[in-house]
């Protein structure tokens, strides 16, 4: 195993593999360069021999930002940003001039833009590196900006990646959040090993997530994990109060089934959007006046945030729900009840009665994924791609990739099913 530099991060992981590319989706601000630090900052086979392939800033920047690897490590910048996002300008060439850099070390890529120049300067310099290095790319987004060919990029990254894994050494890889296409990020997931996942809020807190850990397995799966970054140290928060009865959890649960958004929510507590992220992901608990409010707001006992909870009942093997709540419906005579709410269930269930000779135009709930019904009483007009399906008592329908467009009761009476989506 070799570390993270981070002791939890190792719990979480197991560390990382001679071979693994680790792949870093960062939102704007999360301070990369320190997990770059923690990192250096453990002994081990590949922190002495080091590449910094830069696209996103300047050799000064780099070397302010990194100094103890320039001074301390036997460290190589490849330095596609003076001549590509630089635009050759003067104060980023003056680096270059007065002999104040050791050339052995700084490589300034003449034309970054041409991409089969920019791979044979990188394929130079690995023949240079007998020794394992590691590789840090600072910006495959950066690389992007530049080449102005997403396909190129994925290229040189789904070429790249196995390669170094073969070579059996590690490489940070570095893109935005919110940058790249869905068919990019897919690619990239598809060929690297180790995929995290960063994101900034205004709590103070950052969220790291676990997207792809290839061939072992993470003991917290892809929960979040806050850290904050104190004197240059990164922090992960690894025991929350609020965890206690996982207040935060279900307040979440409870906004996201009532439709309901944060600042929302924050509205009918008289605070801040950002205080309820704060409580939904466990940062601070809520203070008893807020538990009044949020159980005013919800319709709940105070004792279901700090007591027990919906799926308390699954310690005994079992769960009974009682009281199932009405939700609002879209359609006038159509009236649906909730049924059985825990976090174990990926359905939802849902108790509905139509009144007679109703008919409802368009989906009952709006859904992604797929629909299940079971009529338990009276009938039941379905039109799904423009074909009708009478569902009597008994029947059952399932919708995979259709759209109903109506339901409508075919007889005097009430008619009443279960619907699920999933």
């Amino acid at each position: 195993m070799i570390s993270t530099g981070l002791p939890y991060l190792d719990k979480l992981t197991g560390g990382f593999k001679a071979g693994d590319n680790v792949v870093w989706q960062i939102s704007d601000g999360v301070p990369v360069e320190h997990f770059i630090r923690s990192f250096f900052n453990e002994a081990n086979e590949f922190n002495e021999n080091v590449i910094y392939v830069s696209f996103n800033f300047s050799p000064h920047t780099i070397l302010r930002r990194y100094e103890y690897l320039f001074k301390k490590k036997n460290a190589i910048l490849i330095d596609a940003f003076t001549h590509g996002k630089g635009n050759s300008d003067p104060v980023f060439l003056d680096f270059y001039k007065g002999g104040n850099y050791d050339s052995r070390q700084f490589r300034c890529v003449e034309n970054p833009r041409d991409i089969a120049h920019f791979i044979e300067m990188m394929n130079d310099i690995e023949k240079q590196c007998r020794e394992q290095p590691f590789y840090i790319f600072d910006s495959l987004t950066g690389m992007n900006e530049l080449w102005k060919d997403e396909g190129a990029v994925l290229g040189f990254f789904t070429f790249t990646c196995p390669k170094l894994y073969e070579l059996n050494t590690l490489a940070y890889w570095f893109f935005g959040r919110d940058a790249h296409t869905k068919e990019f990020i897919a690619g990239i997931m598809q060929v690297t090993q180790i995929v995290f996942s960063i994101s900034a809020s205004d709590t103070g807190y950052y969220d790291l997530r676990i997207n792809k850990l290839e061939e072992r397995t993470s003991l917290f799966g892809s929960q979040p994990n806050l850290f904050r970054v104190i004197n240059q140290d990164i922090c992960f928060e690894e025991d929350r109060s609020a965890d206690l009865f996982k207040i935060g959890d279900k307040v979440k649960n409870l906004r996201k089934e009532s439709r309901i958004t944060q600042a929302e929510l924050a509205s009918s507590l008289q605070m801040t959007p950002g205080a309820v992220s704060q409580i939904e992901h466990g940062v601070v608990s809520p203070s008893l006046q807020t538990l009044v409010k949020l159980a005013s707001v919800f319709k709940k006992p105070l004792d279901y945030f700090i007591g027990g909870s919906a799926t308390a009942g699954v310690l005994k093997g079992y769960l009974v729900s009682k009281n199932n709540p009405r939700i609002a419906s879209p359609h006038k005579s159509v009236s649906i009840r909730q049924l059985l709410v825990a976090e174990e269930l990926s359905i939802k269930s849902f108790l509905v009665s139509i009144d007679g000779n109703m008919t409802v135009e368009g989906p009952l709930l709006l859904h992604k994924g797929k629909e299940f019904m079971a009529v338990i009483r009276g009938s039941l007009k379905i039109v799904i791609d423009n074909e009708t399906n009478i569902l009597q008592e008994n029947d059952s329908l399932l919708v995979t990739n259709s759209f109903v467009t109506v339901l409508q009761n075919a007889g005097d009476g009430e008619c009443v099913f279960m619907y699920f989506l999933f």
